[in-house]
């Protein structure tokens, strides 16, 4: 979908949708240095973080299938590889 030629506004589906698509496509997967900040244990499992540094961040999750040794804390400076997504 071309979003520049379109002559009708896009629904927030179809915007997401071609996000994602570029995304993963374009990216894919990668390896990122950064700080954990905002570290929480949802109750489904799954963990919900940010990881910045001093330019920017970024909104992170860590599937429940996946190992954790220890909680990290604010601050924790990281090595973090995964796929680059977006979710509806």
């Amino acid at each position: 979908m071309n979003l520049r030629a379109s002559d009708r506004a896009v629904t927030v589906g179809e915007l997401t949708a071609v996000i994602r698509g570029l995304l993963e496509e374009g990216i894919g997967s990668v390896v990122v240095t950064g700080e954990i900040s905002n570290f929480k244990q949802h109750t489904s499992g799954h963990r919900y973080f940010t990881l910045k540094d001093a330019d920017a961040s970024i909104s992170c999750v860590m599937w429940r299938s996946r190992r954790l040794d220890a909680i990290p804390e604010d601050g924790t400076r990281v090595m973090l590889s995964g796929r680059i997504t977006v979710y509806p």
